[in-house]
């Protein structure tokens, strides 16, 4: 006899087990197909583990500046053998918990791949079960690059990467996105010598003109080379023939050029889809209305915590009918490493054509900043109609600065009532509330302009 459930989620990365907890949170029987392990490409090939890296990696360039701070250390090195094997049990760590937490809820976890059916049902191996709604969080995958196709050894993509348990010498990077970003800033502070190529006209092309510059800044500084509107040409053994001419010998190349998704399996049903995602309505439905795509499948905004507001969402439409609310520009984005860089909202560039407002503060006006030894960075923030538009930020502790911005986007907050709010002192956030101030030209710490 089949087996019946009021809801089967396919995947269970961020998007899949939120969906199953919130479906569980509201009484619905929920069963959760993965075929691999708890955490999807979030906990074990992307966010988690790239983070403790990059964790590891700021340690270390941190304590190599401690005499600055009149702290004698000795000398400093780093295995990164044993930094390898931390983020190997972190992973495990916080898989284990995840499965126990999903199951607390009554959760049925099937670890099998699943086949999608016609009639609402779903096949394993073993068994089938009819699922009145389905949610399919398949999740991502590396793209792949015509002439940089990954082989595991030389040219490698952000799954190989976290398998490396020595890293070799001079690294040319593929692309300057959070992935190309984050793994640029991990490699240079572990002392290796980093080349980044960017396809685009400049580093982050995603983001605000002014965090370009920043992130431009921080390179050369941290001696990370960098060519923008450039590609690789050419590989011949391990010399790179780059589009603007030059020919330097690479150990590894990182290819960090975007994801493409991972479609489900199906059988005797046709899903559409839009380019290489899943297609969906406003509603996350796709053209089977019982059928549901959320998170990286379809390819809306390939970020974990998107993801998990999506599930929220979709399941909350499931159970009332309200209609999904989910905005990709109310939407954080974080680069991790020293400094942070974090934005929200609209960019200075999509408000050309408008009458605007632009404040930009920066961090080394802060007394935190000077205590601390983290001046490099800024606050910018964009108001339209008096309200906060779009923010931008290079500075320590942006991934949680950015949410008071997001805050005030969300709920259409006017800047006269935000500054009503009292900001604490010596902090980062600070920053916040000068950078508001300096809309109207009336910053408290930066000197009079004639």
């Amino acid at each position: 006899m089949e087996k019946v459930y009021d809801l089967g989620i396919i995947g269970a990365g961020p998007a899949g087990y939120s969906a199953a907890i919130r479906a569980a949170q509201k009484g619905l029987s929920v069963i959760l197909f993965e075929k691999e392990t708890m955490g999807g490409v979030c906990l074990n090939k992307g966010c988690i583990p790239t983070k403790t890296i990059l964790h590891c990696s700021d340690l270390y360039k941190n304590l190599k500046k401690s005499k600055k701070f009149g702290i004698n250390t000795g000398e400093i090195s780093y295995d990164y053998q044993k930094i390898f094997e931390r983020k190997n049990e972190v992973i495990q760590k916080l898989q284990k918990s995840l499965t126990k937490l999903v199951q607390s809820y009554g959760v049925e976890i099937c670890f099998s791949n699943a086949l999608i059916c016609p009639q609402n049902k779903i096949k394993t191996e073993t068994d089938i079960c009819e699922c009145k709604n389905i949610i399919i969080c398949t999740g991502a995958k590396p793209a792949q690059i015509k002439g940089l196709e990954t082989d595991g050894k030389f040219i490698l993509n952000s799954d190989d990467v976290l398998n490396l348990s020595e890293l070799p010498e001079n690294i040319l990077i593929a692309g300057s996105g959070a992935i190309g970003v984050e793994w640029a800033r991990i490699f240079s502070a572990l002392d290796k010598n980093v080349t980044v190529i960017e396809l685009a006209d400049r580093l982050l092309p995603a983001a605000d003109i002014d965090i370009s510059k920043r992130i431009e800044r921080l390179f050369k500084k941290n001696k990370i080379k960098y060519y923008t509107s450039c590609k690789a040409e050419n590989i011949k053994e391990h010399t790179v023939t780059l589009s603007n001419g030059q020919t330097p010998d690479f150990d590894m190349i990182l290819c960090a050029a975007g994801r493409e998704a991972v479609l489900p399996q199906t059988e005797g049903i046709e899903l559409d889809y839009d380019g290489k995602f899943l297609k969906v309505n406003e509603n996350f439905q796709t053209n089977l209305e019982n059928i549901f795509a959320i998170g990286d499948v379809n390819g809306k905004m390939q970020l974990a915590h998107s993801a998990v507001h999506q599930a929220i969402e979709v399941v909350d439409f499931i159970l009332k009918g309200t209609p999904v609310r989910f905005c990709k520009e109310k939407v954080p984005s974080v680069i991790y490493g020293n400094p942070e860089i974090a934005w929200v909202g609209k960019t200075e560039e999509m408000l050309q054509g408008q009458n605007y407002k632009v404040s930009i503060f920066p961090v080394a006006a802060l007394g935190k900043a000077l205590a601390d030894d983290e001046i490099d960075g800024m606050v910018k923030v964009l108001s339209a109609d008096d309200k906060i538009a779009g923010a931008h930020i290079v500075c320590p502790e942006a991934s949680s600065l950015i949410h008071q911005f997001a805050l005030m986007i969300d709920n259409n907050l006017k800047t006269k009532d935000i500054l009503n709010t009292v900001f604490a002192h010596p902090t980062y956030s600070e920053a916040v509330f000068e950078s508001i101030l300096g809309l109207e030209g009336l910053s408290l710490s930066l000197p009079f302009e004639k």
